[in-house]
């Protein structure tokens, strides 16, 4: 099969989103994958610093702030003493010298670092373009039409802030939820406070009960069990019980919030960051597009069709589990709830 390889290879791993983290994180920039001779080389003596030197190759401060600068910032604030800049100095050396023993084992012709190679080629290509093309900069005129054409999007549906009390029977669940009628609650605070101790006293779903029956906000729209009593249910008040796979069910609507637009500040960060992510999507495809173009590319139909891929194995330890019977959900909800 006859094709411009090195370059098939380049846009494939574009297209395929392959693109790996060099080898060492220390390393962030094309000037750090420089043979290390030449590097060496660029520092004449008395012009730079030199913090260490490996195997007689330097490493200079320049570079060496060059790393620490590379790093995530949580990582550069556990740098601020004297002797965390000395440990990480030493992680630097010793990686430098793996670099050097691998390298003296010729690994650096071997396939897995040329492929690796080429995928941080790939990243640095991509990083490059996109600089090139504005760094796909989002204007605010932009932003504003975006939100304009988009604003369904961005709409906050109606949500309730529920409690809930969960029984094993419907008999039990009105005769907590009369309790609580019966009872005068001037406030809805009040009305509450009452309803989270029956909650937390006599919940069955103790993943609820625990905290007072709380369950938390519940939206609109949502494909929720009790959705119907939840948004019927007065704001203060308990709702008639209904049945889920948990039991029979009351619950406390203690506020709501209703639909509303949020301002385009209010979601200008989301917004941005999905303008972003589309026209880095958008630059990056109109770059494999271009490159396919320019390809020379043929695919052996016949050769393709002889490759397999191995199925994926589970691991050691899940292989000697034993195989559990299937038991029907309903069968087992309704002796479990005859058991009790």
């Amino acid at each position: 099969m006859m094709m411009n390889m090195g370059r098939v290879q380049l846009v494939g791993m574009v297209i395929g989103g392959v693109l790996l983290a060099a080898c060492a994180p220390e390393k962030p920039s094309a000037e750090d994958d420089a043979p290390r001779q030449e590097r060496a080389d660029e520092v004449a003596p008395g012009q730079e610093q030199v913090v260490a030197r490996v195997n007689g190759e330097a490493i200079t401060r320049a570079e060496f702030e060059r790393r620490i600068e590379s790093l995530a910032p949580h990582a550069r604030a556990r740098l601020q003493s004297p002797e965390q800049r000395e440990d990480f100095l030493k992680s630097v050396v010793q990686f430098e010298v793996m670099a050097d023993a691998a390298e003296e084992a010729g690994l650096g012709e071997s396939p897995q670092v040329r492929h690796a190679m080429r995928e941080v080629m790939v990243r640095l290509m991509l990083a490059e373009h996109l600089r090139e093309e504005g760094g796909a900069a989002v204007g605010e005129e932009e932003l504003q039409a975006y939100y304009d054409a988009n604003r369904e999007d961005f709409a906050r549906p109606a949500r309730r802030m529920v409690y809930e009390l969960v029984t094993q029977t419907r008999e039990e669940a009105e005769r907590l939820r009369r309790r609580f009628v019966e009872e005068a609650h001037p406030t809805t605070e009040e009305a509450l406070h009452a309803f989270a101790e029956l909650a937390g006293q006599y919940s069955f779903d103790r993943s609820t009960g625990d905290r007072s029956g709380a369950r938390g906000w519940v939206e609109a729209g949502q494909p929720v069990a009790g959705a119907d009593a939840i948004f019927e249910t007065p704001v203060g008040q308990a709702s008639n019980p209904y049945e889920d796979d948990r039991g029979w069910v009351v619950v406390f609507v203690a506020e709501e919030e209703p639909a509303r637009q949020p301002a385009l500040s209010e979601v200008e960060r989301e917004l941005r960051t999905r303008l972003l992510e589309e026209k880095k999507r958008q630059l990056r495809t109109e770059l494999v597009e271009r490159l396919m173009a320019e390809a020379t590319i043929e695919i052996d139909d016949e050769v393709l069709a002889t490759v397999e891929a191995p199925e994926a194995a589970l691991p050691m330890r899940l292989r000697d589990l034993p195989r559990l019977p299937v038991r029907d959900q309903g069968a087992g909800e309704a002796a479990a709830r005859t058991d009790d």
